[in-house]
């Protein structure tokens, strides 16, 4: 039994946010004991062109405003009674999701296998999540 899962989510598509969590929800069973650790992950901007026109403290601004969204996305999709916790980070995501899954010592990851609606087969991000992970992973299509 999976008690201790990683829920990969994008705010950006909440519909299909709401899909990941629902699943999670249905392999615990609704498990008193589970812990559902929602993360979404805020990718850098790399062109140095953008960046250069940002304010100062944009990546603060944004990753509080996400803390913000996944907050009230939980709050309405997970039971009242739930452990969750909500992890807002900033980097790369298939890296930031394999060192959250170590350091959390979770038992399954949960995530979609493209963040992109109409999309055939499966991220990059994805693929590296299975591919460099030590951790079991669960795709949704």
């Amino acid at each position: 039994m999976y008690n201790k899962l990683l829920i990969a989510i994008d705010l950006n598509n909440l519909e299909s946010a709401k899909y990941v969590v629902d699943t999670a929800l249905q392999i615990t069973n609704n498990n008193p004991n589970a812990v559902y650790r929602v993360v979404t992950i805020i990718e850098p901007i790399d062109d140095s062109f953008i960046s250069a026109f940002l304010p100062k403290n944009f990546d603060k601004s944004v990753l509080e405003e996400a803390n913000i969204a996944l907050h009230e996305f939980t709050k309405t999709h997970f039971p009242v009674d739930a452990k969750v916790q909500h992890i807002v980070m900033y980097g790369t995501i298939y890296e930031e999701i394999n060192r959250i899954a170590d350091e959390k010592s979770v038992d399954l990851i949960v995530m979609l296998a493209s963040s992109k609606p109409d999309a055939k087969g499966l991220s990059s991000n994805t693929v590296k999540v299975a591919r460099y992970g030590n951790k079991p992973i669960l795709i949704l299509k």
